[in-house]
């Protein structure tokens, strides 16, 4: 379902304020987030410890509507395969500490990749362990340039699913049948692509997905989504804590060794973002209530309405051959011209975007449209 602008209004009060071209940065709530937020907040300041069953709930519908999203049916694990967690980090962490090491081994990503997909992973090099990085181009590789940096030693291969930078949406399901075929581990940063682009971890061949809510999720910072495959859930060390306990609630004897739940809950050791839970649940219903095909076409019109004018003021858009095209729209800025002169222009026209890599970023997602651009690429002629 495509918004016309009435509806977008209602949808997105952030329209009302300004543009907001920035959904690979922070996006802001839809109307049906905030109201849940604010709900929740009520319901909580009134009834306290009694809306316990009714959170119990939501958190349950927030793992089926993140399952659904990223197409995690039964053979993937559902909904029970679906962890909560703070953010992008807090997931791969859980991936990286939770996995048995031994010196020598390998782990493969990029030379593009956001920090909170590449920290995780030097970490273990306290551990002995290498981390290998594929070359890129504005982003940009092959499942060759991933084999090439493959060797018996590697363990796990985990790369974003979206370049943050240039939009460089990565080959993941010729990842996913090499790293198969080779015995390999294999995950994906996926907060730049959930929510705008299409994402199978069945047809990916993933291991594990870790993405937050707070970009084309369209959710609160503070939240997001951990999935991993149950046989490789297996391999993984639960974090120390209590609520992802097998009985969560009581004392342990002495001569007990607890156990822990054998589902997601396992990654899930104390209480939850409950705000977030309840913001992020109504963001992602109102994603699939408009059909990620109808978004991404969205999008598509956004970016075609972008590009012509991007290259008459002389920016060089970031393209790539291959399709699907991301939310996001690089572009570098005329010869002599900085990044960041733009991105101050548009800030001080109301119109949030980024600078990145000395590109200028521009990541517009359902609720934007081709009149916004038309205004954001008046701004620019006059920068």
């Amino acid at each position: 379902m495509l918004l016309d602008r009435e509806a977008a209004d209602r949808e997105f009060p952030s329209r009302r304020h300004g543009i907001h071209f920035n959904h690979a940065a922070v996006a802001p709530l839809p109307a049906r987030a905030a109201a849940a937020l604010a709900a929740h907040g009520r319901d909580v300041s009134e009834r306290g410890s009694m809306t316990f069953p009714e959170q119990e709930r939501k958190v349950e519908e927030l793992r089926g509507l993140a399952a659904r999203l990223m197409g995690a049916g039964d053979g993937a694990g559902g909904a029970a395969s679906v962890a909560i967690v703070a953010n992008t980090s807090t997931g791969l962490n859980l991936v990286a500490q939770g996995l048995s090491w031994e010196p020598g081994d390998e782990v493969v990503t990029t030379e593009s990749e956001f920090p909170a997909n590449l920290m995780p992973w030097l970490a273990l090099t306290r551990k002995g362990v290498v981390v290998r990085r594929v070359p890129t181009r504005d982003g940009a590789f092959t499942v060759e340039d991933v084999e090439r940096h493959l060797t018996p030693r590697t363990r796990l291969v985990c790369v974003s699913a979206v370049a943050f930078h240039t939009g460089f949406v990565a080959p993941c399901a010729g990842i996913g049948a090499l790293c198969r075929s080779r015995g390999v581990a294999f995950g994906i940063d996926a907060i730049q692509a959930l929510g705008a682009v299409p994402v199978d971890v069945e047809a990916f061949g993933l291991d594990f997905l870790s993405a937050d809510g707070h970009k084309w999720l369209l959710g609160p910072e503070g939240c997001g989504v951990l999935w991993t495959r149950p046989s490789f859930r297996e391999r993984l060390a639960p974090p120390a804590g209590w609520l992802n306990l097998a009985r969560p609630i009581g004392l342990i004897p002495p001569d007990e060794v607890p156990g822990y739940r054998a589902d997601a809950r396992r990654f899930e050791p104390g209480a939850l973002p409950m705000p977030g839970v309840h913001a992020l649940a109504a963001s992602i219903g109102l994603l699939l209530e408009l059909g990620l095909d109808q978004v991404g076409e969205r999008i598509a019109r956004v970016h075609a309405a972008l590009l012509p004018g991007l290259s008459r003021l002389g920016f060089e858009p970031v393209l790539f051959d291959s399709p699907p095209r991301s939310g996001i729209l690089s572009a570098r800025p005329p010869a002599g011209k900085d990044a960041r002169l733009y991105h101050r222009a548009l800030e001080e026209a109301g119109i949030a975007a980024s600078a990145r890599v000395g590109l200028l970023r521009l990541s517009p997602h359902a609720g934007n449209d081709e009149e916004e651009a038309e205004r954001v690429l008046s701004v620019l002629a006059r920068a």
